[in-house]
């Protein structure tokens, strides 16, 4: 045992970056290519909202979609909670906005629904929403945003 690691030792030592040469070591002159990674379709969708609230009051949800990607988009759309926004087009580096108010409920409206015992939670959370888009080749594409959660005070 102790001779394999006093060989791998040594071929570690002997194999290092520098050559001797004269005495002096030589610079090791490797050059690095980097390749650019866009992808050409890459839509990002970030939802955004305030850090606490108060039941019985809206708040305002911010929704933001970027391409990143190297391609147009077209026909990008935002789905949520029931309510479609067009946003039409996305250039490349492009990023579009749009927000909404969202209704917090109290626990006694939420009571009249689901019964004495239901409360508001808190955290609120609400789910992320959707993007549609398509490809300028027609192809259509969907992406889900993070979700968030709202701390009731």
């Amino acid at each position: 045992m102790i001779f394999i690691i006093s060989v791998l030792a040594f071929v570690v030592f002997t194999s290092g970056c520098t050559q001797e040469q004269n005495n002096q070591t030589q610079p090791n002159n490797t050059v690095q290519n980097t390749t650019n990674t866009t992808k050409p379709i890459d839509i990002v969708a970030v939802q955004k909202g305030p850090e606490t609230a108060k039941k019985g009051m809206n708040v305002t949800i911010q929704y933001e979609v970027s391409n990143k990607g190297s391609e147009n988009v077209t026909d990008v759309r935002i789905i949520s909670q029931g309510v479609e926004q067009i946003l039409g087009n996305l250039k490349p580096g492009e990023t579009k906005t749009y927000a909404s108010q969202l209704y917090i409920p109290t626990d006694a409206e939420v009571q009249q629904d689901f019964g004495p015992n239901a409360t508001v939670s808190s955290p609120f959370f609400i789910g992320g929403f959707k993007v549609m888009f398509n490809s300028t080749k027609g192809s259509e594409y969907s992406v889900t945003s993070n979700s968030i959660q709202i701390k009731l005070v």
